[in-house]
């Protein structure tokens, strides 16, 4: 593990491609990376970059339901870097700073292990993000001393925070995770802004359930997975439920984003 105390914190987002049952071999590689998005912060999670391109797939074209979530379509995808040069890119991004590396559960670490394998990508950035990989929706779930994974707009939700950009699009997915990281790091701010949740979960009562005291923020959970182990991508699908196609100002990180294939 990198354990500087001056270390980068680099937040990550993946969109991914359904590969169709044709196109696999015994790698049984489900889905390919089609997009990654990332937040680059200082040791004091303070944002000084951000990063954004789209990657080529290799088998068949893009399918009609990812399509409809991400807003990706194949003609976006024309000219984009293959998954090597785009993760020789990435890493170049990246830096020799020492890093540690975050994201919304352990499905984007997942993805680049299973996709480099079945690519023969040997670049070393793949086992420096292994060794250095935070599930940062475990360790928010175990801030608020919950059990269940939470997803990402509803964990942006209990912050009372507005979700930046449009779902399912890998660079403003990051951006959100980032701005809940830097949150978290803040333990006097993380307890000023999560009271009302954390003294919900703190309440200890045998009259009274959570749900009968507060109904209403139950509610905007609703739909909380249901397993800690269930992923929330699944062979290409995205963090959320919820599909959006329609592109939305990022605010000031889109300020520092870099562009590989507009």
């Amino acid at each position: 593990m990198e354990g500087s105390a001056v270390v980068n914190h680099i937040v990550i987002d993946l969109e991914m491609n359904k590969i169709e049952r044709q196109y696999r071999d015994s790698h049984k590689l489900s889905s390919e990376l089609i997009e990654i998005g990332a937040v680059k912060m200082n040791e004091n999670f303070d944002v000084i970059d951000t990063y954004q391109t789209y990657v080529s797939p290799e088998f068949g074209k893009m399918d009609a339901l990812i399509i409809e979530l991400t807003g990706i379509t194949d003609d976006k995808l024309a000219g984009a870097p293959g998954f090597s040069e785009a993760m020789d890119d990435f890493a170049k991004w990246i830096g020799k700073k020492p890093a540690q590396f975050y994201s919304w559960s352990m499905c984007d670490i997942r993805q680049f292990q299973n996709e480099a394998e079945f690519k023969e990508y040997k670049g070393k950035i793949i086992h420096r993000m292994e060794v250095n990989w935070n599930d940062f929706q475990e360790e928010y779930s175990r801030l608020l001393g919950i059990e269940k994974k939470i997803k990402l707009k509803q964990a942006v939700a209990s912050a009372d925070y507005e979700f930046t950009g449009a779902q399912h699009t890998a660079l403003a997915d990051a951006v959100n995770t980032a701005e809940i990281l830097r949150l978290s790091k803040n333990k006097e701010e993380f307890e000023r802004v999560m009271k009302p949740v954390l003294d919900l979960f703190r309440t200890e009562t045998s009259d009274n359930t959570l749900l009968n005291m507060c109904p209403e923020f139950f509610a905007a959970f609703s739909e909380l997975s249901v397993s800690q182990t269930e992923p929330e991508h699944n062979d290409g699908s995205t963090n959320d439920d919820e599909a959006s196609d329609k592109t939305k100002n990022i605010g000031d990180f889109s300020k520092k984003k870099k562009t590989k294939n507009p």
